[in-house]
């Protein structure tokens, strides 16, 4: 990277800082700031002071303040912590990458959009999936460091994580290899076991919640959406409420069921797996109601059908955990742990394979019943039976008068 490209870097990155301390303090609206980005102009917050007061979002006395708070407004906006850069935004706040101050160590910190800062609900979910998130520690798991509020900023510091989402990758063309995307979803699995056994769901398991690291490590993030299993009270209020990603979306979610437990991250973690491997999501509509009827009544296209190279068993694990009943997956991920180690040792997965073998054998069972009920004779209720009998008693006097006759030759 070129000097003149290193400095005009710092300078919007120095520009986004300085546009979300002024939003922060109620200076400017979002929408201020973003009508007034710089098109090929200079960038870097004098020039962004320009534009807003050129605009009249801000009075010349209101920026010849700022330009003088400069260092602090730039600097430490959330006490103990440096804001470097933006990293992401979304529905609940932006995402910027921080100096923890004390530990001389690099961190993520989720700011709450000002727009929501004045609702406390949404005060109390941010708070809630601090406090969630602080229940568990794993290498598998995107960990929570932080939360609090200072001034008008409410936020959640976490543990930051260098490297893509899973949905990035996707998005940019790839197609795993079967083996890479078993041994991504065995660490996923791993870390919703890790989570279940501490009674949480995470209810939002999707391509976009995983993030692969540099290292190849892949960390569940995101537990916006995460519900205690006995958390009567918040099932209740969220009966009926269809909760999670469309795509991703186990049946009984669909349905707002009140009695929602891991089996729902299972159903999620192999509509993801089906999404890896295939390059699209199962059931891939443009409109969400014809995906949610899709996942509710649709009968499964097999990965494998779809992508030659898969194996039938990496198949035969993606449909016993988007069966959709849920009695007929995997009941937890300590056994869908055992097949995904089965396939990457080469062998055939041992409990989904007993269940498409049981699944058969039922299926070939009613088949024979529908078959024969055709074959019994018609007639009043259990006429045949008479019928049945009166031959069996023909047939023995038949046999009867033989002997008789064969005894009265000899």
């Amino acid at each position: 990277m070129t000097e003149s490209a290193r400095s005009e870097g710092t300078a919007r990155v120095d520009e986004e800082r300085l546009a979300h301390a002024l939003i922060s303090r109620g200076l400017l609206t979002r929408e201020e700031v973003q009508s007034c980005r710089a098109d090929g102009g200079e960038v870097g917050p004098q020039a962004l002071l320009a534009r807003l007061v050129a605009a009249g979002f801000l009075t010349a006395n209101q920026a010849e303040r700022a330009g003088k708070e400069l260092d602090t407004l730039l600097g430490q906006q959330i006490p103990g912590y440096q804001l470097l850069e933006k990293l992401g935004q979304g529905a609940m706040g932006t995402v910027y990458k921080a100096r923890q101050i004390s530990m001389n160590r690099l961190v993520a910190i989720k700011v709450l959009h000002s727009r929501l800062a004045a609702n406390p609900e949404f005060l109390q979910r941010l708070t809630r999936e601090a406090h969630l998130a602080a229940r568990l520690s794993h290498n598998n798991i995107i960990q929570a460091i932080d939360v609090g509020s200072a001034g008008p900023l409410h936020y959640f510091v976490m543990e930051l994580v260098e490297g893509r989402t899973i949905r990035e990758i996707l998005e940019s063309g790839k197609v795993y290899e079967e083996r890479e995307a078993v041994e991504i979803i065995l660490q996923i699995a791993q870390a919703l076991q890790h989570a279940h056994h501490r009674g949480l769901i995470h209810r939002d398991v999707k391509p976009a919640n995983i993030v692969l690291t540099t290292d190849g490590i892949a960390k569940l993030a995101d537990l916006g959406m995460a519900r205690e299993t006995d958390d009567a009270v918040l099932a209740r209020r969220e009966k009926g409420i269809a909760m999670g990603t469309p795509y991703y979306m186990a049946p009984e979610q669909i349905r707002g069921r009140q009695s929602i437990d891991g089996r729902a991250d299972l159903y999620a973690l192999g509509a993801t797996l089906y999404h890896m491997v295939t390059g699209k999501p199962p059931f891939y509509y443009p409109e969400t109601e014809r995906v949610l009827m899709a996942h509710l009544e649709e009968e499964l296209t097999p990965p494998d059908h779809l992508n030659q190279k898969l194996s039938a068993g990496l198949g035969e694990v993606v449909e016993f955990l988007m069966a959709k009943e849920r009695r007929r997956r995997y009941q937890k991920a300590d056994d869908l742990i055992i097949d995904l180690e089965c396939l990457l040792n080469g062998e055939a997965p041992k409990l989904a394979r007993q269940q498409m073998q049981t699944s058969t054998l039922a299926a070939l069972s009613e088949g024979e019943t529908e078959e024969e009920l055709p074959l019994a004779p018609s007639g009043p209720p259990y006429a045949w039976m008479w019928i049945a009998v009166l031959a069996g008693l023909l047939a023995l006097s038949f046999l009867m008068n033989l002997i008789l006759l064969m005894r009265h030759s000899s």
